[in-house]
């Protein structure tokens, strides 16, 4: 807000303000075109190489701005060239010298942007007066520019923050919590959001994803439940808008009518321009017959030129993974498209508290806490673990970048009572051991006198009764809805979770003398 006090004023008054990012395809019109190149390629990168500028503490833009790959028209990954890089610089000083100016830009072709005009706040060195300490959230987020301009002041400085919670490195976040010079550190590992069994999941998750294991997050005395159990409105958190749109879909079309908050509100998640989207997918004759007018500017570009094909092509010509995903939900429901967006749009209300079901993204739940989540299915896929309880060779956790197991854990932690977990949260917890088991007295077992098979998957083996004690994996029920009802494991299954401890399990049963 200091920022937008600032600079925000002059440049509004004179409508070169920019509330969004600066669009590759807004780029591709300042741009000259270069035989040989796409053009919208050459915006792409041109753009990366203004968003690195901004994100940076640099004072100008050079080539450690420009991207390292891009992806050519075929989608293959390429070095950009030394004399590629050049020329990025040389356009992305050109736009942003654009950007800056208030006069002479008559046709508001270089607005600037919010991260443009904190770039220029940051440029300015600024000073904040009267202030005894600077106290700054989510550091783990914070951009090297930001860094800059806190680190600047004369005042004390706070930072505070959780690493395992980076979630934006896309948008050029460095984890401050490592890099910027420190007197004291405190690390504070005890949640008051949640209990032990919620605490247990997050901290597996970095032990088996990250290594963490000298500083392990503890809950607190709540109550709370990971195996099936839940309570009040159901908050399910997805990684992508695409499981959002899909969830969407699944709870209006329920017989009785429910009522749902996509977290971030709808105009947030893109709802009108996916059926702007599906709108241009529609021949033209039959727009015009049904009087289907594309309200989005962006959209209806393509209508006038290369229709909905052209937009497809731009997509993956720039990887725009947010266009991408709205153009397969248009492609995956097609002529369904319009009675959904009404489906959705009457069901859905903007205050969360008289909703039935929140749904979204972990991006936009970052912050908030609900008293029960639901993990979806589109998180990393872990595979089940094989016969000899050993990783799969074609899984490991290594291949996905720390980001995503951040995801994952942010999506846990959000959670305060409790937790439906995804089969493939289930699998994570198996690789540090966790397979959900106890044990029990046979007696108790056995009470009823029937002979008792192993639960485990292609067993039919019974259980010995001559021994002492019984393992038994406790139910439960996944986010997808499917249940493992658990039950009882016989020698052979409990000796392959167990290993050189079962023997401890095989102690006779004790029988009761008369005194």
């Amino acid at each position: 807000s200091l920022i937008f006090c600032h600079l925000r004023h002059s440049y509004k008054e004179k409508g070169k303000l920019n509330f969004s990012k600066m669009s590759v395809y807004s780029v591709s019109s300042l741009i000259r075109n270069r035989e040989g190149q796409s053009l919208f390629i050459r915006a792409k990168t041109i753009s990366q190489t203004l968003e690195n500028f901004f994100a940076s503490s640099d004072k100008e833009i050079c080539e450690e701005h420009t991207p390292i790959w891009f992806k050519n028209t075929h989608g293959i990954r390429k070095l950009v060239s030394r004399v590629e890089k050049e020329i990025n610089v040389e356009e992305a000083k050109e736009i942003w010298h654009n950007m800056k100016k208030l006069d002479g830009d008559v046709e508001k072709k270089y607005k600037i942007t919010c991260d443009g005009y904190l770039k220029l706040w940051q440029l300015s060195k600024p000073q904040l007066s009267g202030y005894d300490a600077i106290f700054v959230d989510e550091a783990q987020d914070c951009t090297p520019a930001i860094v800059d301009i806190v680190l600047s002041q004369k005042c004390g400085i706070i930072l505070v923050g959780d690493p395992h919670q980076q979630i934006y490195t896309f948008r050029g976040a460095v984890n401050t919590l490592y890099s910027v010079p420190h007197t004291h550190v405190y690390y504070l590992t005890q949640s008051f959001r949640f209990g032990p069994e919620i605490a247990y999941v997050g901290a597996t998750i970095l032990d088996v994803c990250k290594r963490i294991r000298n500083k392990t997050l503890v809950g607190g005395s709540q109550k709370g439940d990971v195996r099936g159990s839940r309570e009040g409105k159901i908050t399910i958190l997805s990684r992508s808008n695409l499981n959002v749109f899909e969830d969407a879909v699944k709870l209006t079309g329920r017989e009785r009518p429910i009522k749902i908050h996509v977290i971030g509100g709808l105009a947030r998640f893109g709802l009108s321009r996916i059926y702007d989207i599906w709108k241009l997918s529609q021949p033209a004759d039959e727009r015009k017959k049904a009087n289907l007018v594309i309200n989005d500017s962006f959209i209806k570009k393509w209508e006038e030129t290369r229709g909905f094909f052209g937009l497809k092509e731009y997509a993956e010509c720039i990887d725009d993974k947010d266009l991408e995903v709205k153009i397969a939900i248009v492609e995956k429901y097609k002529d369904q498209i319009p009675e959904l967006v009404k489906k959705i749009e009457s069901s859905h209300v903007s205050q969360e508290a008289v909703a039935d079901c929140l749904i979204g993204t972990v991006h936009q739940a970052k912050g908030l806490e609900f008293d029960t989540v639901l993990i979806a299915d589109d998180f990393v896929e872990v595979p089940c673990l094989s016969g000899n309880y050993q990783r799969r060779t074609n899984f490991s956790i290594g291949m996905y970048p720390e980001d995503e197991w951040n995801l994952l854990y942010v999506a846990v932690t959000r959670a305060k009572k409790y937790l439906l977990m995804s089969k493939s949260l289930e699998h994570l917890l198996a690789l540090a051991g966790e397979h959900f088991l106890r044990v029990e007295l046979m007696s108790e077992a056995t009470k009823d006198g029937a002979a008792i098979t192993c639960s485990m998957p292609q067993c039919t083996k019974t259980l010995q009764c001559g021994s002492g004690l019984v393992v038994k994996k406790l139910p439960l029920t996944h986010s997808n809805g499917s249940r493992d009802a658990g039950g009882y494991l016989c020698h052979a299954c409990t000796q392959q979770r167990f290993g050189s401890l079962t023997p401890l399990t095989l102690f006779p049963a004790l029988q009761e003398q008369p005194i």
